[in-house]
């Protein structure tokens, strides 16, 4: 290692500590998320532990793991030379243009995800180190107002319910994986050495897209838990008696806003080809599984009671990840931008000092110029309607191959 940055904080899921404001457990969902990161090298670097406190420190860009990073990268693509194997092709895929354009749509998504992740890590490493100590350092340098001004049992709460947010989102995204490895392996038409070595391959890619997925949640867990604390802290303010300091402390809470839609906008912008690259696999893989599923309907592609079982949970709990993922991307966005209402509950006070409503002033003018948007390359917004209109164009899709399919059987 070179060396660190300087930036260091409680590490996440650590003992009690005077200065510590996150709940263990919610510190081991976020640890369990870095050690996917670290696993598959998605990371600028690596995040050091020292001594018995129990402190971050962020790595300047390590050489060593940036050549782990490349290690695990060129395993990742070597794979394609085992996942097109005459086992594949000469399976139930062969008679199927469809399923074969599916098969080969997928892998060149998978190749290009796999390129941006590490394409980041590579081209972008020092920036991405920089971004990780900034992140450490807003938290240091905001969270003593937080822990004055916002009842502890309250943070707790908050941080408990983004906790159990995470773990389901880990349990739907494994059973998943579960659910996908069982039917992958029942789809080979031979068992053989060469067919179990393509699967293996595939499965690797599969778990490198589940590893992202991972870092992308834990990413907007703790956007979420600075923007809702955000809230928390002003409905604290305002339902504080006395009228001291008040004007100071909404010009803190406005700063740490502030700071975090910054850094939002940082880590959106950074990682946008990688989080692009993501939703489109995340599309096909939606289309492919759903269009499989009208194939074991129709007896295409022979099934079995296992198969129907495993088959369901994977659509079932392949909507319910999407969702999930859509649904706290959506939160993410709303708690930054859904402070007006907060604000305006100032309104109701009856007496407000001159210099306190020039900061309620200028935090609605803050809020009203610095919207937080989620587009996908600067062309598509991510929002509630955006997720139904995800939705309808895969079922779309998946009609449009099917009458394509239809089509080809009344032909031959």
């Amino acid at each position: 290692m070179e060396g660190t940055c300087g930036s260091s904080d409680q590490l996440p899921g650590g003992h009690d500590h005077p200065n510590n404001m996150l709940h263990p457990k919610l510190g081991q969902a976020l640890r369990v998320a870095y050690y996917h990161a670290l696993v598959f090298g998605l990371l600028g670097t690596t995040l050091q532990l020292r001594g018995q406190s129990r402190l971050i420190r962020v790595e300047k860009v390590s050489w060593m793991y940036l050549a782990y990073s490349l290690l695990i990268s060129g395993c990742l693509l070597l794979d394609v030379y085992f996942m097109v194997p005459r086992a594949i092709l000469d399976g139930y895929i062969t008679h199927n243009i469809v399923l074969q354009w599916n098969f080969f749509v997928s892998l060149g998504l998978r190749l290009a995800a796999i390129v941006s992740s590490y394409g980041l890590v590579w081209l972008k490493r020092r920036r991405l180190v920089k971004l990780y100590a900034d992140s450490l350092q807003l938290w240091r340098s905001h969270r003593r107002i937080l822990k004055r001004m916002v009842a502890q049992h309250a943070l707790e709460e908050l941080q408990l319910s983004l906790k159990n947010l995470f773990w389901r989102k880990t349990f739907v995204l494994y059973v998943t994986l579960l659910c996908s490895i069982v039917i992958q392996y029942q789809l080979l038409s031979v068992i053989n050495r060469q067919s179990l070595t393509a699967l293996t391959a595939r499965l690797s890619q599969f778990v490198h897209v589940l590893a992202t997925k991972m870092c992308f949640y834990a990413l907007l867990l703790l956007l979420e838990h600075q923007f809702r604390a955000v809230h928390l802290a002003l409905g604290a303010l305002q339902r504080r008696k006395g009228g001291k300091k008040k004007a100071h402390d909404l010009r803190r809470i406005a700063a740490m806003h502030w700071d975090t839609y910054e850094l939002a906008r940082r880590f959106f912008d950074m990682y946008d080809v990688v989080n692009a690259m993501l939703f489109a696999n995340m599309f096909v893989s939606t289309m492919n599984i759903l269009y499989h599923a009208v194939q074991y309907s129709n007896q295409t592609i022979q099934s079995n009671a296992g198969s129907s079982l495993f088959g369901s949970g994977l659509i079932v709990f392949n909507f319910w990840g999407t969702l999930m993922l859509m649904g706290l991307l959506d939160s993410v966005v709303r708690s930054c931008n859904d402070l007006g209402q907060t604000l305006r509950q100032f309104s109701d006070l009856r007496q407000i000092s001159k210099e306190l409503q020039i900061e309620l002033e200028l935090f609605a003018r803050q809020l009203q110029r610095n919207r937080l948007v989620y587009k996908i390359c600067g062309i598509v917004e991510l929002n509630n309607s955006a997720c139904l209109s995800y939705i309808g164009s895969i079922l779309s899709h998946v009609i449009i191959l099917m009458q394509f399919d239809l089509r080809r059987r009344q032909e031959t």
